[in-house]
């Protein structure tokens, strides 16, 4: 066709419309094109030639016997795929990691090297590693991949899946319809074909089986929703990342995020979840009890900052005494140029002065508002929320929520940051666990 649309070919000669085009939508667009660069073609077998007119009609009828006769190619060629997959004789297309390919043969051999890795893979799995963790580990030891890039968690996961590690082969997990799309997972649209022990095993059927129940254990607790009032609020003390809330099979702790990062991995402590929780009640019992004398004390500390700084509430109030002056005179213009004792140039040159002075001082008045320090009313709010402390879960909830900004992680402890920039320390596990 490219030949063509350059002008070096005038005439196409072909046995027949199924060596031409394999579908009649395909066969009509290429002759329609064709036929608009001024090229025939003559179809031997079929006797037709475009530069009859009425052969289009011939043609249409003819592409769609030839789509028909590919068809039924297709499905001849299918049945017999279908054939050698019931009897086990079909040989492997794809070569799964961990085999090669005999070549006499075509039969799946053990490649030693790489089933090592595989069996490596199901071990940590079965044990109690992620597949990030499994990945990770195996991209930091340079082991190759089945693809030559980075291992990662969806290749992990389709090799605790694959079959044919314990030598059995499922066919047709994939099907593709005639002329429509390609390589649809099978939900039953298909028969499937399961051959058991179709070549040597690498994983043993009860360490697949075993692989199989941890993978179902762990989708089901996944499925379940993860959640804690302290979620978004652990920090780590030492690479500032957060702390991820984790469900084991036992009991739920928390972890910093880069725990098991590849490259710039973090040793910072695991936190129980208990832990975290009994020292955040001692805090809140020691605020309501003692915290009044506290916070009156951190107020007036603030409050006496602020008016050193002068740029406290009698600042602010004068810049607002000044507008209203300014206003005013801006008032008894408007009667003297009632009354006719100015003119009405000399009002607008003495009204855009007092609006260029009421702007100015307004501006002053938000920077000095932006400059002021919220510590000391922060702190007062914090102040009412532990003095209505209730021991309730509800009530904690709004502590979290509204008096504290972040938990930080560090040595052992447990840095509460407060409203105003407070902060409380607990340590960790110092109280007896209920």
């Amino acid at each position: 066709m490219a030949d063509c649309r350059r002008g070096k070919i005038d005439r196409i000669v072909t046995k027949s419309l199924s060596r031409f085009a394999r579908n009649t939508k395909d066969c009509l667009k290429s002759l329609r094109e064709l036929k608009e660069l001024g090229i025939s073609v003559c179809f031997e077998e079929e006797n037709i030639d475009t530069t009859r007119m009425s052969d289009e009609m011939m043609i249409t009828v003819m592409g769609g016997l030839a789509q028909e006769e590919s068809h039924s190619i297709s499905k001849n060629v299918r049945w017999g795929f279908q054939k050698r997959m019931a009897n086990g004789s079909l040989g492997h297309a794809r070569v799964p990691y961990g085999y090669k390919s005999d070549k006499k043969t075509g039969k799946l051999r053990i490649d030693k090297n790489k089933a090592e890795v595989v069996r490596r893979i199901f071990d940590m799995y079965i044990n109690g590693s992620g597949l990030k963790l499994i990945a990770n580990t195996l991209n930091s030891e340079g082991v190759p991949s089945p693809t030559g890039k980075q291992w990662n968690t969806v290749t992990i996961n389709k090799m605790l899946r694959q079959e044919k590690y314990i030598g059995d082969t499922m066919w047709q997990k994939t099907w593709s319809e005639f002329m429509g799309p390609q390589f649809q997972i099978n939900r039953g649209q298909q028969p499937r074909y399961y051959i058991k022990d179709s070549h040597p095993p690498i994983i043993d059927r009860a360490t697949f089986e075993l692989a199989a129940k941890v993978k179902k254990e762990r989708t089901h607790k996944a499925e379940e929703k993860l959640e804690s009032p302290f979620q978004h609020k652990l920090i780590c003390g030492k690479c500032g990342r957060m702390y991820s809330y984790v469900v084991g099979r036992s009991i739920k702790h928390w972890k910093c995020s880069h725990k098991h990062y590849v490259f710039e991995a973090c040793d910072n402590s695991n936190v129980y979840d208990r832990d975290v929780r009994i020292a955040f009640e001692a805090l809140c019992d020691k605020l309501h009890a003692h915290g009044k004398k506290i916070f009156e004390r951190c107020i007036e500390q603030f409050e006496m900052l602020e008016n050193l700084k002068g740029s406290g509430t009698a600042s602010v109030a004068a810049m607002y005494e000044e507008i209203a002056d300014l206003k005013e005179q801006k008032h008894r213009l408007s009667i003297l140029l009632t009354k006719g004792y100015i003119t009405e140039e000399k009002y607008r040159v003495q009204e855009n002065d007092i609006e260029t002075k009421i702007i100015s001082i307004t501006a002053d008045i938000d920077r000095a508002n932006d400059n002021k320090d919220t510590s000391a009313d922060e702190i007062r709010l914090m102040m009412n929320i532990f003095m209505d402390y209730d021991d309730t879960q509800e009530y904690r909830e709004k502590i979290l929520s509204e008096a504290i900004d972040t938990i930080t992680v560090s040595d052992g402890e447990l840095i509460f940051n407060m409203l105003g920039g407070l902060k409380f320390t607990e340590r960790i596990g110092a109280y007896e666990r209920t």
